[in-house]
């Protein structure tokens, strides 16, 4: 169905030849994008995203915490290969991190709790844990991690988890659909976390190959497209959008045809998602207007 001809099923169901309102005709391309995006939800696209991961080794395994009292600095150089630290603090002070890219400040005034500050690690790195602007409170350093890689396609998260970004790797992501994560050709049972497009494995997890399973963004049409370009949908789902977008248009200056048309929509809609189940056929009314 191209979007001319989905234009003109709109309008005979408006008891038009063409969608003459302006008002009408430039909420036609928004309503059939939104309809587009109701419709993806019943047979979403997928896809497979494929990154390998290897526990990093923890270069500071004897780390023991420091307690820093008001105006001591505790100094910290990391060793030499790493690439990626993740550092826990608590109390009040400032953490100034130091490497190949530049310093790097992050202040903290936790009370009893602890926050975490994570970075990937450019030729050689130190920390140093001060007072701060102004600061004159006891701190805590409690843990230091020094990784002896970073992924390419992640960064440690505040947790110490590494980020596997794959909403990069895809930019058409929406998100994440079951079983979500892929461990050698099964469903990964272990721990893992998914947040803003972002796989997170935790250092622990086994080395090998790991895959994200993703839904698709829905595709749009526009203006600029034209009148001979293809609706963005499988033949069979595209069939119900005429209902479904005349149902959008005329809610506002026809009501009663707006619900009839959506009750008409759904009615198939139902129809269709029977026949996915494997339901069999169900007999669909026409509009009946």
């Amino acid at each position: 169905m191209t979007v001319g001809e989905l234009q003109a099923e709109v309008a005979y169901l408006g008891f038009e030849t063409r969608l003459n309102d302006e008002a009408i005709r430039r909420g036609f391309i928004p309503a059939v994008n939104r309809g587009i995006a109701e419709l993806d939800a019943l047979m979403p696209r997928t896809e497979r995203v494929t990154f390998y991961h290897r526990p990093p080794a923890d270069l500071l395994p004897a780390f023991s915490s420091i307690r820093k009292s008001p105006g001591e600095t505790v100094t910290v150089s990391l060793p030499d290969g790493t690439r990626a630290l993740s550092a826990r603090v608590s109390g009040t002070g400032t953490l100034i991190f130091s490497d190949g890219s530049g310093e790097t400040r992050f202040p903290f005034a936790t009370g009893r709790r602890t926050a975490t500050f994570s970075r990937n690690v450019t030729g050689s790195g130190t920390l140093l844990l001060s007072d701060g602007d102004g600061g004159t409170g006891d701190a805590d350093l409690i843990a230091v991690r020094a990784y002896d890689s970073a992924s390419a396609d992640g960064l440690f998260d505040e947790s110490g988890f590494l980020a596997y970004r794959v909403r990069d790797a895809r930019p058409d992501f929406h998100a994440f659909a079951p079983p979500f994560v892929e461990y050698r050709g099964a469903p990964y049972t272990g721990e893992y976390r998914t947040a803003n497009g972002t796989l997170l494995l935790p250092a622990s997890a086994p080395t090998g190959e790991y895959t994200a399973v993703i839904r698709l963004a829905p595709r749009t049409v526009s203006e600029a497209d034209g009148s001979d370009a293809t609706v963005p949908l499988d033949g069979a789902l595209a069939a119900l959008l005429p209902e479904l977008v005349a149902s959008f248009l005329w809610l506002d200056d026809a009501p009663e045809k707006a619900r009839f048309y959506y009750e008409t929509y759904l009615r198939k809609n139902a129809a269709f998602r029977s026949a996915l189940r494997g339901e069999g056929d169900r007999s669909v009314r026409g509009n009946g207007w």
